[in-house]
């Protein structure tokens, strides 16, 4: 029980701070156990340094247990990227040339593009018509949506 209160603490502690803090960019959800199915007890914005514990063969690599200062618990295995020598959560980058959509769909008027191996701040992403996913992306002042395979993991572990 002092565990997992200690964990909320932390992640209170990381989440709260964020509030006076620059916005998140494209973070990764730490959660209490490998799999999309438990809660969420941190986010880790891009660039920050974490110590993998394990991606277990049981999860596929689809997960890898992880400490990022008090911060202990699982986030998808395709966050992470390196730097020299570090593992850190790897920033998301565009592939090619990227528009940005005023919504989650190619029937929204484009209000923007992002040009080839830039940074982007990447949000949630939903699944729209045709089974197309697309992520809320915030570059250069314009806020709406990007087709998620036209962004990746700068550096990434393991590619999705």
């Amino acid at each position: 029980m002092n565990k997992i209160l200690g964990l909320a603490a932390a992640a209170a502690v990381l989440l709260g701070g964020a509030a006076f803090a620059d916005p998140v960019t494209s973070p990764a959800n730490v959660r209490s156990g490998p799999s999309p199915k438990w809660p969420v007890i941190a986010s880790l914005p891009a660039g920050t340094d974490v110590t993998v514990i394990d991606c277990g063969a049981g999860w596929k690599r689809d997960w890898c247990e992880v400490q990022a200062g008090p911060v202990h618990g699982f986030v998808a295995a395709g966050v992470l990227g390196t730097q020299g020598n570090n593992v850190l959560v790897a920033p998301v980058v565009t592939n090619n040339q990227v528009a940005i959509y005023k919504g989650p769909g190619v029937n929204y008027k484009i209000i923007g593009n992002i040009p080839e191996n830039q940074t982007v701040n990447q949000g949630a992403c939903v699944q729209g018509t045709g089974g197309v996913i697309w992520c809320q992306v915030n570059y250069g002042g314009k806020k709406g949506y990007a087709i998620q395979s036209e962004l990746q993991r700068q550096n990434a572990l393991f590619p999705l």
